[in-house]
């Protein structure tokens, strides 16, 4: 029996079958859960039988701009409802969605247009001003059509979507991601501890991004469970409290964001119901684990890419294994090669947009290259050490990873975020460490709580310069640190 279906009820293991296409996805999702509450937000709520019902009035919406078959059409918008209903009739009607950042600049979105040759987007009212010089169909999202439309026939092997890599500057990297690979990204969602089935959860990871729309969003509805829509992340608490989440989908900083919130305004602040928090996207401090355990809340961890369609390992045993990121999920395998994680199986994507050179450059024959340093343990858990991009090579030779370094001043719970990177000391690399204190610590405490980690650590590992600051990080739309070199 797999590690995951170890964890999970009986009845339960073989409960969820994998279905290779977002059409086979709706149905199935219809048919099972029917009137079940699949989508809310503060002014509405969808079923799952009204949900395939909205999805064929949207595709019937494509239908009428009289597209060319199977082409790209991006996808501009906020989270909401909306959104996650475009996305299924994008996909179920054999177009491929593009899913565009919100924080895409107008400049950079007219060459997108061009460079993924984009035949219209459907845009949310707060980012349709940056569509105007646009010369393409744009269609509000908010648009329902009163007929219906069915579904087209596709394949797992079919392009579904392009989802990004890059930031909100220059081209950004597409990564084509098939139906079959989102779909087993989906499943490999549905593995969690205790019950897959009737959670309620809080979705407001940006829906643009694998993470938020595939770990959060297709791996909660695959499981029957009532997805709350969280448009803007102002607004995460009031909708926490308002649907009562059981699970929530974080990255590290969301997770930290709620602790605060719970230590200063209680619990009930969450919904009072929250039993589970799976973390990815970045490592999780030990001690935000051990912080939340008070509270009767579980905080787990695991560890993807987007070109793998999801998260490829997940922990189940957090407290035996803290600073690991778990096991790989069924249907796939992993191997480190010179120190690097390598894995395939079916979730993979099928290429970069336009671009055989890097694609075929990130693959080991049929093993994509993750570009992670990483170990496994006696117990075969899997160990993130850091990016081989960030190591810091110092002048005696010795490679050091900035995100091993962070992990073990992170343990301190005077620190809210830290940053390693790499200085000149003397005309020599060297080692900077950059700490921005939870609230309430001094700066003379903060110094002499680094001294002390520092002085546990190895000579190479220490930092040759401690900066203490008061303002926070600078961070991505999905709450990581933004390193820059």
């Amino acid at each position: 029996m797999h590690y995951f279906e170890e964890h999970l009820p009986s009845e339960e293991r073989n409960a969820i079958p994998y279905l290779s296409t977002t059409v086979q996805f709706l149905d199935y999702i219809s048919e099972h859960y029917g009137d079940s509450i699949a989508l809310s937000d503060q002014n509405q709520a969808v079923s799952y039988s009204e949900l395939a019902i909205r999805v064929s009035r949207r595709r019937h919406g494509l239908e009428e701009l009289h597209l060319p078959p199977r082409c790209n059409v991006g996808l501009f918008d906020t989270n909401s409802i909306a959104a996650v209903e475009w996305f299924l009739a994008l996909t179920t009607t054999g177009h491929t969605a593009v899913m565009l950042p919100s924080a895409l600049s107008e400049a950079v979105l007219i060459h997108a247009v061009q460079h993924y040759e984009l035949k219209a987007i459907i845009t949310g009212p707060t980012l349709i001003e940056k569509t105007n010089s646009l010369s393409i169909p744009i269609v509000p999202a908010y648009f329902l059509e009163r007929n219906g439309e069915p579904p087209a026939f596709v394949t797992k092997n079919d392009c579904a979507a392009i989802f990004f890599t890059g930031g909100t500057t220059g081209t950004p990297k597409g990564v084509m991601l098939n139906h079959g690979a989102i779909m087993r990204g989906a499943l490999n969602g549905t593995y969690r501890d205790g019950t897959m089935f009737g959670q309620t959860m809080v979705a407001a990871l940006p829906f643009t991004h694998v993470f938020g729309m595939v770990f959060s969003m297709l791996s909660g509805l695959y499981t029957g469970s009532h997805m709350a829509v969280c448009g803007n992340m102002r607004d995460l608490f009031k909708e926490m409290a308002r649907a009562k989440p059981t699970t929530m989908i974080a990255v590290p900083g969301m997770a930290e964001m709620m602790l605060t919130v719970a230590q200063k305004r209680g619990v009930q602040a969450l919904g009072g119901r929250l039993k589970l928090i799976i973390c990815g996207a970045a490592p999780v401090p030990e001690r935000l684990m051990y912080s939340f355990k008070p509270y009767g809340i579980r905080v787990l961890s695991g560890y993807g890419m987007t070109e793998t369609a999801n998260l490829v390992c997940g922990n189940l045993e957090q407290e035996t294994h803290p600073d690991s990121v778990g096991r790989q999920y069924p249907c796939q395998k992993a191997r480190i090669v010179n120190g690097e994680l390598q894995v395939k199986g079916d979730m993979l994507f099928s290429g970069y947009w336009k671009d055989e050179a890097t694609t075929r450059a990130a693959f080991d024959g049929d093993w994509l290259k993750s570009g992670d340093l990483a170990r496994v343990d006696e117990d075969g858990f899997i160990h993130i050490i850091g990016r081989i991009k960030n190591l810091i090579i110092l002048g005696n030779g010795e490679n050091v990873s900035p995100e091993e370094v962070e992990e073990v001043f992170y343990r301190s719970v005077c620190v809210q975020d830290c940053l390693v990177s790499e200085t000149k000391i003397a005309g020599r690399p060297a080692i900077q460490l950059e700490v921005f204190p939870i609230d309430d610590v001094t700066d003379e405490t903060l110094e002499q709580e680094m001294k002390r980690i520092s002085d546990t650590l190895p000579t190479t590992m220490r930092p040759a310069r401690i900066l203490i600051r008061h303002e926070p990080f600078e961070k991505s739309a999905s709450l990581k640190i933004i390193r820059k070199k």
